[in-house]
């Protein structure tokens, strides 16, 4: 014991006095090891981070340890035994991004099992001259570069945004951090629009309140009024310790009249002095609704000051690899099992799916996947059968001829098939649902009632 501890000493001597950054790690992937170079890049003393387990996922929080050991976090491959040299950008204490090479070699035992891991980090000076690297390990460094980049940009680093449309909502969430005023978001259901306002808000002056959220479809009316009058009046329980700084009111389509001009006579009335900012959005463009009275003219025109469009994923598709990685990368979080990204082929597949149900579609099929995973990496097995299944079935040659029915029966049998995918599409939301076969919602029920569907058949 005494002699191993004696060697451990002299190593761990031989390297602080290195100026290559060197680090270790346990197969655990607790920190171990951080030596004087690595201080003075990364700006953290190791007795701050020492004793830190980290995970494959990307951080750009200064202040906490806990972004500068994530970044530093072997890919998965590596505790498999694996040696890897991999590009990273690196986050400094300071704020600085530091584009760097680490050389990971993994020291096994006996059993081939790995022990520990050794880090060494090697600073490049010119960002165009990180070398290449595997599919997957490239994407975590572009995610990783992206997000400081978004960072220091716009300060919302939780988004991924490289498309031209997701540019576009980036500069508009910059504008609205610097008002008050109310925003509307439009968009489809599952792209994400209650994050982004979320976003908007922790990016304010008003970060120090509380964002509630509620949603307009799923509440009941009396309920959802009397919770607004609540906030309204400052008549604050447990539940709401805090004061409100953002109501946020999703699916406005279904906010009843009365609530709307609840709204408009508080939000307006400006003696109350009401600080509560209003944040709204819809899967349906609010013109329609304005066209068919569903919203009153004054709130129309009130929640209109900003107006934000939020594209679909599949319109989106240079971020829809970088969103994939993102979402792997929060699920290793606080996990034992650690993926590290995608086989090689896979994310083409993604390319190729419509992804109806947009981010949240995105995100089922992530986690799905990565529960179902033994391999250090997503492969076509682990996808859950339905993505697999869409897939594939856009790539069967023209069908077999079906034996004729009568067209009465056929056309019957069509439009209730489809109308059992919107409905499972829109995750049993009726009025989606009804937006997506251009239908109203008084028509869909019909249509229901007449074929015998229920929520039951899905």
């Amino acid at each position: 014991m005494q002699r191993g501890s004696g060697r451990r000493t002299r190593l761990e001597t031989r390297l602080n006095a290195l100026s290559t950054p060197v680090f270790a790690l346990d197969a655990s992937r607790t920190i171990l090891f951080f030596n004087r170079g690595c201080e003075q890049l990364l700006e953290w003393s190791a007795e701050e981070i020492l004793g830190q387990t980290c995970d494959y996922a990307i951080d750009t929080d200064t202040d906490e340890c806990e972004s500068v050991c994530n970044l530093i976090c072997p890919p998965a491959e590596v505790f498999q035994g694996t040696r890897l040299e991999v590009p990273r950008f690196l986050l400094a204490r300071s704020g600085k991004t530091i584009p760097c090479l680490i050389r990971y070699s993994p020291l096994t035992d006996e059993q081939r099992r790995t022990k520990l891991v050794l880090g060494f980090i090697e600073r490049i000076r010119d960002p165009q001259a990180l070398p290449s690297a595997s599919a997957s390990q490239q994407l975590h460094a572009e995610l990783s570069a992206l997000r400081l980049s978004l960072r220091n940009r716009f300060r919302f680093s939780t988004l991924v945004a490289r498309s031209p449309g997701m540019q576009r909502v980036l500069r508009q969430l910059e504008l609205a951090v610097q008002t008050t005023q109310p925003v509307h978001f439009q968009g489809e259901t599952g792209t994400g629009k209650e994050h982004l306002a979320r976003a908007i808000h922790f990016e304010s002056e008003q970060r120090r309140k509380i964002f509630i959220p509620l949603n307009c479809e799923k509440l009941p009316p009396r309920e959802l009024k009397q919770t607004v009058k609540k906030i309204f009046e400052r008549d604050y329980d447990e539940s709401m310790p805090l004061e409100p700084g953002v109501l946020f009111l999703a699916e406005i389509q279904n906010l009843p009249r009365d609530i709307q001009e609840m709204i408009l006579e508080n939000l307006q009335a400006k003696a109350k002095n009401v600080h509560v900012r209003l944040m709204t959005a819809s899967s349906i463009p609010l013109q329609e609704l304005l066209d068919q009275e569903t919203i009153l003219s004054e709130f129309f025109f009130f929640i209109t000051t900003m107006e934000i469009q939020v594209p679909a994923l599949r319109e989106r598709r240079e971020d829809l690899e970088l969103l994939s990685q993102h979402f792997l990368e929060n699920e290793n979080r606080y996990q034992q099992k650690q993926v590290s990204g995608f086989a090689p082929g896979l994310l083409s597949l993604f390319q190729d799916y419509y992804w109806p149900a947009n981010l949240d579609e995105l995100i089922r099929v992530i986690q799905a996947a990565f529960e179902a995973t033994t391999e250090p990496v997503i492969t076509r097995e682990s996808l859950p059968l339905r993505f697999k299944t869409g897939v594939d079935a856009r790539s069967l040659g023209p069908s077999v001829s079906a034996p004729l029915r009568p067209l009465d029966e056929s056309l019957s049998l069509v439009e209730k098939e489809q109308i059992l995918l919107a409905l499972e599409l829109s995750r049993n939301n009726r009025t989606d649902a009804a937006r997506m076969l251009g239908l109203t919602r008084a028509k869909l029920y019909r249509r229901m009632e007449a074929l015998n569907i229920s929520i039951d058949e899905l």
